[in-house]
């Protein structure tokens, strides 16, 4: 072999070393190019199963439940749920995602329609409706598993948000007069608060304060008188009495309250608005919806709500609604009162099905948006 290909071969062979030794250092060594530091980004990682709301659920709608449930509410310490199973009667605790945890109270109530937690809810004042007789309320000890029925008569009862009593209206067939009461949870050592000049009303304690409110059953043809009195009994004060077919819902520290009322006699449109404690500064949220469709949350200016689709255009409201004349298809928002601002929750992309939402409450952290929809009455959660 001549000299010129010797050194031709040997140039030939340092080359393809070269090349081999500069593959491997830029295999070994180089920055990744965008789409390799991709291919090599670890997977996301996805929260708890126990965790309050999972990232790949935020803003989706998820069943809690596999059944009906009755009058759900979060536990004691916030981290579970309790309900009544409304099948057999029994006191059920379950986690966020519907896994029961354990039965609380063993005991069957049969012919259970509704229910009324303690602030402790380690009690309860529940409504029966025995199919011979007509419905009648009991204080429920959870604890002991008994039941003491309450005095007939009664057609509306709530519990005193800071101390273990009970606020009822009581009618006496006798004089024909009714009456806001007040008394232990057995219905012993009652005083009475106010005379009530309605037959259907809803009550409400103020929020940190001393005073009840109460106001008749919302009307599309008769304007309500929204009034608030002691609970030590004295004067009542009407904070409202310009408006038809009204539901009112205090806020968590009692210096706002939301009012859902009708557009005119007669009911064609909802408005939901707010104004302050005493009544005054109303403004209407723009927002076509029920106050018991809404929830606020602890900061006292978000609200949470769903709001109703699929109304009849004949429809009476909130009459209709409220006799179940009519399913609602609702959407999810939430709403600041001060700026106006209002935020769609789920998108309608994400509502697979039709949702009539009732009985709205919200965990802890607020995380977690709860409620029951009326159609099949099974509880649902949205992760916000």
């Amino acid at each position: 072999m001549s000299i010129l290909k010797k050194i031709f071969f040997l140039s030939l062979f340092m080359l393809a070393l070269s090349l081999l030794f500069w593959g491997v250092y830029n295999l070994s060594f180089k920055s990744p190019t965008p789409s390799d530091a991709l291919k090599n980004t670890p997977p996301a990682v996805t929260l708890d199963k126990n965790s309050a709301a999972s990232t790949d659920l935020i803003g989706k709608i998820s069943a809690v439940s596999k059944e009906a449930v009755l009058a759900p509410t979060l536990s004691a310490d916030g981290a579970s749920l309790n309900y009544f199973s409304p099948q057999s009667g029994q006191v059920m605790q379950a986690d966020f995602y519907g896994n029961i945890q354990k039965t609380l109270a063993e005991k069957n109530i049969s012919g259970l329609v509704d229910a009324f937690w303690s602030v402790d809810k380690l009690k309860a004042i529940i409504k029966i409706a025995p199919t011979s007789d007509a419905p009648y309320f009991a204080f429920y000890d959870l604890s002991a598993q008994t039941i003491a029925p309450l005095k007939n008569n009664l057609d509306q009862v709530t519990w005193q948000t800071n101390a273990n009593r009970i606020l009822y209206k009581f009618y006496d067939a006798q004089s024909q007069e009714r009456t806001l009461n007040i008394s232990d949870p057995d219905g012993s050592h009652w005083t009475k608060i106010a005379d009530i000049p309605y037959k259907n009303i809803s009550v409400a304690q103020v929020p940190r304060t001393g005073l009840v409110s109460f106001w008749n059953s919302g009307d599309a043809y008769q304007k309500t008188s929204f009034q608030v009195t002691p609970i030590i009994g004295g004067g009542s004060k009407i904070l409202d009495a310009t408006s038809f077919g009204s539901d009112y819902l205090w806020s968590p520290s009692g210096d706002r309250i939301l009012v859902s009322h009708t557009n005119a006699i007669g009911g064609g449109e909802m408005q939901l608005g707010v104004m302050n404690a005493n009544g005054g500064e109303y403004k209407n949220l723009g927002v076509p919806t029920f106050a018991s469709k809404c929830v606020w949350g602890k900061d006292g200016v978000t609200v949470f709500y769903a709001l109703p689709g699929g109304i009849p255009d004949n429809a009476v409201l909130p009459n209709d609604y409220k006799t179940g004349k009519f399913k609602t298809a609702d959407t999810f928002w939430k709403v600041n009162i001060k700026t106006g601002e209002k935020t769609r929750l789920v998108e309608i992309a994400d509502i697979a099905g039709q949702y009539d939402a009732s009985q709205l409450f919200l965990n802890q952290s607020e995380s977690l948006l709860f409620f029951v929809n009326k159609l099949d009455n099974k509880l649902y959660k949205i992760a916000l």
